[in-house]
Parts: C-alpha cells; structure tokens; sequence
C-alpha cells in the first residue's frame, strides 16, 4: 500500500510541476468555450465564406445538440492525442537509465508501481473533459437553449470511458516498445486509424468509436461499445503489466 500511494504521489508532483495538467485542463477548456461559440455563428460563417452569386449555402439555426457536438468533436481530437501522450510519458521512468534500475532492483513486481500513476493520468484527463463539457453545457444553455442532462450524462460517461480506452492502449504499446517518442507516434496513428472500425458492418454495433458519436443516441443503446471499450482498457492494462514483469534492464541502462 505504501509503495502505491508514493507512486501515485509521485505521478501527481509530475502532473503539476511539469504543467501538463495545466496544458490538459487549458486545452479541454478551450474546445468547452469554443464547441457552442463555433455552433452559434455556423451560419454566419458559412454564409460569409460561400455567399456568392454562383454558391450560396443556407444553415439551420444551431440547437443545443449542435453545440454539445461541437465540443465533443474537437475536444475528442486533439485533447485525445494529449491523454494518450500523457498516459504515456506516465511509464517515462522506465526510458531513463538510471530510474529504469532502481525500480526494477527495488521491486519485485511493478504493478503497484505502474498502475497508481495510470489511474491518475485517467483522473486528470476524465477531470479536464468533465470540467470541459459542463463549461460548454454552460454556455450552450446561454445562447442556443435548455439542454437536456440525458445528454450530458451520455456524451461524458461515453467519451470518458473513450478517453480511458485509448489512454489503455497508449501505456501498453509504451509497455512493449519502451521508447516514449515512438509509442506516441505509434499511438497518434492507431487513434486515427481506429475510427475506421465502424465502417465494418459486422464490428459496428461493437465498435468503441461509436461512443464518439453518442450525442445523438441514448446511454441503453451504447451499451455494446462500452462494454467493448470497458473489455479493452482492462485487457491492455493486464498485458502491459504481464509484459513488463517479464521485462528485463534495458541493454542501454
């Protein structure tokens, strides 16, 4: 117990002192400003971009929905990418020589020690998205409308078990390659490639990509994807600990 709380401890220091958390919670913060804002004047910029005489392009009045949206859609994007990244650089200790063998010389198994600093980087990121999303609940009431909590809580338990899922598969391929630089590309690639799934008829009832899209359904009919996504962040968390237990001093430390 002792051993997971100080590295849990440790992985929160990281967080705040390196300003990560600050660069995640100022990310997710502006998409939560920006998601409603950029729904409320769609029109006005479709209209000023293609109002010509040969093209003119004529926009519904944004709902509430279209706001929420919005923020999702880009707050999944880019704030994604820096979760993964930052679920990453949680195992960084085991890519420099010197903390790679004084844990591994210390510890019999590093489960303890790799799991805490994971749950927190799922906190902080899970954190920022849910500050986000109310922010942009916020501002979306103001100026498009009422909108309904159902959807709220949809859209947050959807996209932050999303969020959970690929943070699980970026600390497992930083497991096998143990190279922070090509386990954030590796991953970077994977987040946009996954997507693709739900073009699969016979994966797309499963497919965890369809939480993405989850302003537009209830909760009960997500159910497949979230156990699909559920499945996975426990299966890439059990492996990368399996894997590393297995793993032996790098040849360069």
């Amino acid at each position: 117990m002792t051993l997971i709380l100080a590295s849990a401890r440790v992985e929160t220091r990281r967080l705040i002192r390196s300003g990560a958390l600050i660069g995640l919670l100022a990310v997710f913060a502006f998409f939560g400003l920006s998601g409603p804002a950029l729904a409320l004047y769609m029109p006005e910029l479709l209209a000023a971009a293609a109002g010509t005489e040969q093209l003119t392009i004529e926009a519904a009045d944004a709902t509430p929905m279209d706001g929420i949206a919005l923020f999702n859609q880009s707050a999944m994007q880019l704030g994604l990418i820096l979760a993964v990244a930052l679920a990453i650089t949680s195992m960084s200790w085991d890519t420099r020589p010197g903390s790679s063998i004084f844990y591994r010389t210390r510890v019999r198994h590093l489960a303890p020690l790799m799991l805490p600093r994971l749950v927190i980087n799922w906190i902080a990121a899970v954190g920022s998205y849910a500050g986000a999303l109310l922010l942009a609940a916020a501002l979306t009431t103001v100026f498009l409308g009422p909108i309904d909590s159902g959807l709220i809580i949809t859209v947050g338990v959807a996209s932050a078990l999303y969020l959970i899922m690929a943070m699980s598969i970026g600390y497992l391929i930083m497991a096998l390659t143990r190279r922070t630089a090509p386990a954030i590309a590796a991953a970077t690639l994977l987040m946009l490639v996954l997507p693709l799934l739900s073009s699969v008829d016979a994966l797309t009832t499963w497919a965890p990509t369809t939480l993405l899209t989850a302003s537009g359904v209830g909760l009960a009919d997500l159910a497949a994807p979230l156990l699909s996504a559920a499945a996975v962040s426990v299966g890439c968390v059990i492996t990368a600990g399996l894997i590393s237990n297995r793993q032996s001093l790098r040849r360069d430390a």
